[in-house]
């Protein structure tokens, strides 16, 4: 079960989505909320008024819900640390950072942290589970389906989620591809998850004329999944941190929360 959750705050419309979706685990896992909320600049030179808005949404949401919470504010003041490696410090004493889908347009940068999540994966070590912009959130985690390839980074993301798979109503293990990775794979795969306490269904899809992306998606749709998990592999391109075609696509694409680990 989940200990400890931590959702970013912040006064982008995306907000109140993730506060909600960070509320129904909660309540789900017995778990505590800790809203954090960081101020860009030294907190003398901005306005306290979305800080209050973001305060009384918080604490309004959360004292309905019932689950124990406590709000974070954070003044980098004269740091050099930026707002996602302040995120990334603070996550890392929690189980799970809630974050919302990254932002296809932020001319100004004024959400930049959050069209950034392979930063908080680097800083904080934590998993990150990142909630759809849009959309009614339901129950999270009832049908969770893994995306899986034999190697650390499903291995990691797998390791990560057992909180949620061990709770799940079904689980599916999906692999895209002509084969995997040995004729045992998927023995050792059910194996290990029913240690665990995991009863999990294994799925091999051929590969079609769709992207790995949009087959990914279309399962997700077809199996009326409520959570993606996912590992990721963070490379640096050309200055910028990469985290790869598939999850890039899945990020602009995404219909429902999505677990990624790194």
């Amino acid at each position: 079960m989940l200990k400890d959750i931590t959702v970013y705050m912040d006064h982008a419309p995306s907000c109140q989505n993730r506060l909600d979706a960070a509320i129904t685990l909660a309540k789900q896992h017995g778990a505590h909320l800790t809203g954090l909320y960081v101020y860009s600049l030294p907190r003398s030179e901005q306005s306290d008024q979305p800080l209050l808005e973001t305060r009384e949404m918080f604490q309004q949401e959360t004292a309905a819900s019932g689950v124990a919470a406590e709000l974070l504010e954070v003044d980098l003041g004269f740091s050099q640390t930026g707002v996602a490696e302040m995120i990334g410090y603070y996550a890392s004493f929690t189980d799970l950072l809630v974050v919302s889908q990254p932002l296809t347009a932020d001319k100004d940068k004024q959400y930049e942290v959050i069209t950034s999540p392979e930063r908080l994966l680097i800083s904080s070590g934590r998993p990150v589970l990142i909630i759809p912009s849009s959309g009614h959130i339901q129950p999270i985690g009832e049908r969770i389906m893994v995306a899986w390839k034999a190697g650390p980074k499903a291995s990691r993301a797998m390791h990560d989620a057992m909180p949620l798979l061990q709770v799940a109503k079904s689980v599916s293990i999906v692999s895209i591809g002509q084969s995997t990775f040995s004729p045992d794979e998927d023995e050792r795969l059910s194996r290990y998850l029913s240690l665990h306490d995991v009863s999990a269904n294994m799925e091999l899809l051929p590969p079609g004329d769709l992207s790995v992306g949009d087959t990914l998606l279309n399962q997700v749709s077809d199996d009326n999944i409520d959570l993606l998990v996912l590992g990721v592999h963070i490379t640096t391109r050309r200055g910028r941190l990469d985290m790869g075609v598939v999850c890039r696509h899945l990020l602009g694409q995404m219909t429902v929360p999505m677990l990624i680990s790194h």
